[in-house]
């Protein structure tokens, strides 16, 4: 396969894997006898597995159906390391309750988090080399961004946001520059505002490291 070609995990795993590896780096360093702080950390990874989540049902809804046209031993791989995520996704929301004020608590949920993570990075590397490969076989990019704008479509703007949030940080910086480019020809002023901001302070964070 030709690598330009286009691949519609690349940005938003860029995310996840940006925000998943701050989760972990946080968790490791943190107290979890300092109740205060780990209630924020605990807060915070809530709602990051709970935007996790909704990107692996969103992807049932809208790639699913096309790689089980194409590939349907693929598309029950990837349905079977779904319910994986979730299952450890479980284990960690039961941890989140137990670990503030609680070192031992919050060791467990260090660990159980990285469990998680090394599934989801797995996972996001299958789907960016084998899973995108079967698609690229069947459907055009054309096809292939239509579902991708459907499933974006999908999405409610606060939680895009939170998306952004991610997705900007974790990439380089002519993939900023493709993702507003992309996103100037037809999103709202207030979402390219935004954007534009996060990709200023990415830029800056990177000159400063």
């Amino acid at each position: 396969m030709t690598n330009d070609r286009y691949n519609l995990y690349t940005y938003i795993h860029k995310g996840i894997r940006f925000e998943l590896a701050d989760l972990m780096r946080t968790a490791g360093n943190l107290d979890f006898a300092d109740r205060e702080a780990a209630s924020a950390l605990v807060a915070r990874l809530r709602q990051s597995l709970h935007l996790m989540n909704e990107h692996a049902l969103h992807e049932d809804q809208f790639v699913e159906p096309l790689l089980q046209a194409c590939a349907p031993q693929l598309a029950r791989r990837v349905a079977a390391t779904h319910q994986v995520l979730e299952s450890q996704e479980e284990e960690v929301l039961h941890l989140c309750d137990l670990a503030p004020g609680n070192s031992a608590a919050g060791y467990k949920l260090y660990l159980a988090l990285t469990r998680y993570a090394a599934t989801q990075f797995g996972h996001m590397a299958e789907e960016e080399a084998e899973i995108i490969a079967a698609l690229w076989q069947r459907y055009s990019d054309d096809e292939i961004i239509r579902a991708e704008n459907a499933l974006v479509a999908s999405i409610e703007p606060p939680k895009a946001a939170t998306y952004f949030t991610w997705m900007v940080p974790g990439m380089n910086e002519t993939e900023r520059e493709v993702f507003l480019n992309a996103l100037r020809k037809g999103a709202p002023v207030e979402a390219v505002a935004f954007v534009e901001e996060l990709a200023r302070a990415a830029r800056e964070a990177q000159l400063a490291a």
